[in-house]
């Protein structure tokens, strides 16, 4: 992921993900684990902060991780200027030294499909071992109606290498609904929607919005 400590320093590039806000999963998310007493969540790929600050200022203790120094520290002074606190760790997103049942939520928002489905499916099975039994994840990854489906080269199903993408000749799996639903299998999709983001040259881009948690008992 070093492709990512260059566009951070990119002012488009921080400007671009400013303008995002939180998203509603996440808002959702962090209103259960308030009422269940909830406290841990990680937040994988922090990038600039918008859902590390959001779960600070409602009394999370909040992990953020992301491989960027320059992201880590715009996310540091940020919960600085806010006067919240937070654990910030440079970690690749396939890192997790966390003890197993550690964390009640989980956020992967736009981060885990830098990767080929193997990888992708190993992500997630150490996010189902951090996550406490009954515990929540929210993950946002891409569609296969996203308009970059099927630009590059394609590496194994779904996973594509464009080196003509603005992030890089970094891999981008695509997840069908069946995918997402199989990767999940350990879980209880609450919510799943296909969020719908259009450029100003109509260009769309499609992405899986989940909501999910972990069931208290594991299939064996």
């Amino acid at each position: 992921m070093t492709g990512w400590q260059k566009l951070w320093k990119d002012p488009g590039v921080v400007a671009m993900w400013e303008q995002f806000p939180p998203l509603p999963q996440v808002i959702e998310m962090s209103d259960r684990l308030a009422a269940a007493g909830g406290r841990r969540v990680l937040d994988i790929g922090c990038g600039l902060g918008r859902h590390t600050l959001l779960l600070a200022a409602r009394g999370f203790e909040v992990t953020g991780t992301d491989y960027s120094p320059g992201a880590l520290a715009a996310c540091r002074r940020s919960l600085a200027g806010a006067g919240l606190t937070a654990d910030l760790l440079q970690l690749d997103f396939t890192e997790m030294p966390f003890p197993d049942g550690h964390f009640d939520g989980v956020v992967a928002s736009h981060v885990i499909h830098h990767c080929d489905g193997p990888t992708l499916r190993r992500i997630l099975r150490l996010v189902t071992d951090k996550l406490a039994p009954g515990g929540w994840l929210v993950w946002a990854m891409p569609s296969i109606r996203h308009w970059r489906f099927g630009t590059g080269v394609e590496t194994d199903p779904g996973t594509f290498v464009d080196e003509q993408h603005w992030e890089g000749s970094v891999p981008h799996h695509y997840c069908r609904e069946e995918e997402v639903r199989e990767l999940l299998r350990d879980y209880t999709i609450e919510s799943m929607v296909e969020h719908e983001f259009r450029e100003q040259d109509d260009r769309v881009h499609w992405h899986w919005r989940v909501l999910a948690r972990k069931l208290e008992e594991q299939p064996t």
